[in-house]
């Protein structure tokens, strides 16, 4: 049994598969709520493993990695920045630290990070996907925007041409995010059985991996 689980809205969109096969699926407020105490493999999209300073590695893999997907990447704030008390502030020391500021929407993701990273480093079973590269990983090329019909029934065929049929719907969850919870935890699996590539390649640790 394995957990993907994405950002949903305010939430976190929770895919379940076990031999494949989805069992579960829900929305929860908080990321404790997403661990399932049977699943040997949770994986999250959301930055693990911090940088004090400079770019995550993996980031920019990832970025590298998906193309013409790369502004789907999110860029990891410095953690001075992520744990400063405001906005205001968060600016200032992204601004003396980075030379760039930070925008509010990924300043308001602070907290989600922190508990997620908080996690990882005390379950090792938490491990960092993203679901534009797993689905590249699982169509050999970067996908049209999920954003569009095309892009959604493109995922959802490639799920299904791998053995999973995703939940058709998920209350308080869209589709997109439903879809990337469910790729999120084919990555899962892959890890599972150790067949998961990290990026950056040639990384041997779990945490600072963006893993596909």
């Amino acid at each position: 049994m394995v957990v993907g689980v994405d950002l949903a809205r305010g939430g976190w969109a929770v895919v379940v598969l076990e031999e494949k096969g989805v069992v579960e699926s829900f929305r929860c407020d908080t990321f404790a709520e997403a661990v399932v105490t049977e699943a040997s493999v949770i994986a999250v999209d959301i930055p693990i493993g911090i940088p004090d300073q400079g770019a995550r590695l993996a980031d920019v893999a990832a970025r590298r990695f998906v193309g013409p997907r790369a502004s789907s990447v999110f860029a990891t704030p410095v953690r001075p920045v992520l744990e400063a008390p405001s906005y205001a502030e968060a600016r200032h020391v992204a601004l003396e630290l980075t030379g760039r500021s930070i925008s509010a929407q990924s300043y308001a993701l602070r907290h989600r990070i922190l508990e997620v990273d908080d996690h990882a480093h005390e379950d090792e079973r938490v491990i960092e996907v993203h679901p534009e590269v797993s689905f590249c990983e699982l169509a050999h090329r970067p996908l049209p925007s999920k954003h569009g019909a095309d892009g959604l029934s493109e995922r959802r065929l490639l799920l299904e041409q791998a053995g999973i049929d995703p939940p058709a719907s998920v209350p308080r969850i869209a589709e997109p995010d439903v879809l990337d919870a469910t790729v999120a935890a084919w990555t899962a699996t892959r890890y599972a059985l150790g067949k998961a590539v990290p990026l950056p390649e040639g990384l041997r640790e779990r945490i600072g991996a963006i893993w596909r």
